[in-house]
């Protein structure tokens, strides 16, 4: 085995819930890096599920160096090399050098960080997204059926837990009301909740009503806004308020500065509305002493003709404003340590 082959530890400890194709199929990534689903939690247990001939599968891709089910294009990490994809001589987790030495594909311990996106209720119809707003009432029995199996049979060894990226967690009436009577005894070895949101919805007076034995589990939090200015962002996040935002922007940051919250993050979907914006997206990060700004490419998750995709995929190459877009990925302000270009970092190498 070479020391310097690659390894992501992706497989061996993440288990995203969603309903890609239906609700409760789980996958090993994001399903847009690594789109082959493992099983679902509708028809199957946690165990059957997390290590079955599929997941089996997928771990050896990993171990024999050849990802071969992996979206080299759109996966992040392996633009850049960045947790969770390392070399193997740098993996440090006991659990994980034990995999790698005995090439281990059915594990010992169950799922680490779960990742709840089976309900895709959210408060914002963003047309990256959706093309209206969903509330999923008539799913509520299978909703909360996947729910109570994560909670009863996968929360034992998980030390994370991911709400949402399918939805919002306080759009969707499901997830606001699992973090309102979340047990902490039901997830002993749980050290941190984390919540990926709009903020549309965050404010102080939905803050309190989380348990105060749980807001010290919430550590994290990413903010998906896709602008920096009111115009694109009245388009980009349908439905919401630019003044709102910058209003619970305030409020996130006082959690920041003074706890529960270690790290915050702010991402933008890169499009042709909006690249421009760029340098300013890295500022507001910045005024608001938050810890990652994060770009990424625009993916067409069936919302887009494929006319409407090419016009707003700013970074494909035969779009007419391409130029302009590498032109603005040459600015100084994205050397900045805060800032993490993700799938884009290729293009301002180029």
């Amino acid at each position: 085995m070479f020391d310097n082959q690659l390894f992501c530890s992706r497989p061996f400890e993440w288990f995203e819930v969603t309903q890609v194709n239906e609700i409760g199929e789980v996958f090993m990534c994001c399903p847009s890096w690594l789109d082959t689903p493992i099983g679902n939690l509708k028809y199957q247990s946690v165990e059957d599920v997390w290590n079955g001939k599929k997941a089996q599968e997928l771990r050896r891709s990993i171990l024999d160096g050849s990802f071969k089910y992996c979206d080299h294009a759109r996966c992040p990490f392996l633009h850049t090399i960045s947790e969770p994809v390392q070399i193997f001589k740098d993996v440090r987790d006991e659990d994980l050098k034990l995999v790698i030495e005995k090439k281990l594909v059915i594990l010992p311990y169950g799922p680490r960080e779960i990742n709840c996106s089976y309900d895709r209720s959210c408060n914002l119809s963003c047309p990256s997204c959706r093309t209206k707003i969903i509330v999923e009432r008539e799913n509520k029995k299978q909703i909360l059926e996947v729910q109570r199996k994560i909670q009863n049979e996968a929360l034992k060894d998980a030390y994370s837990l991911y709400i949402t990226g399918s939805g919002d967690p306080f759009g969707s009436p499901f997830f606001r009301k699992w973090l309102q009577t979340i047990k902490r005894e039901d997830m002993p070895s749980l050290k941190k909740i984390h919540l990926h949101t709009n903020a549309q919805l965050l404010t102080s007076k939905i803050w309190s009503t989380i348990p105060k034995d749980i807001q010290p589990l919430i550590k994290s939090m990413e903010i998906s806004i896709d602008a920096a200015r009111s115009n694109a962002y009245s388009v980009n996040r349908r439905g919401g308020s630019f003044e709102r935002l910058l209003v619970n922007l305030e409020f996130i940051s006082t959690l920041r500065k003074n706890g529960p919250l270690e790290w915050v993050g702010i991402s933008m979907v890169v499009q042709e509305n909006n690249f421009v914006e760029m340098p300013d997206f890295v500022r507001l990060g910045k005024r608001f002493n938050f810890d990652t700004i994060y770009f990424s490419r625009l993916v067409n998750w069936g919302t887009f003709t494929e006319e409407e995709f090419t016009s707003r995929a700013i970074h494909l190459s035969t779009h007419p404003r391409h130029m302009e877009f590498l032109a603005v990925l040459k600015n100084e302000i994205f050397d900045e340590p805060l800032v993490y270009l993700g799938n884009l970092t290729d293009m301002r190498l180029a």
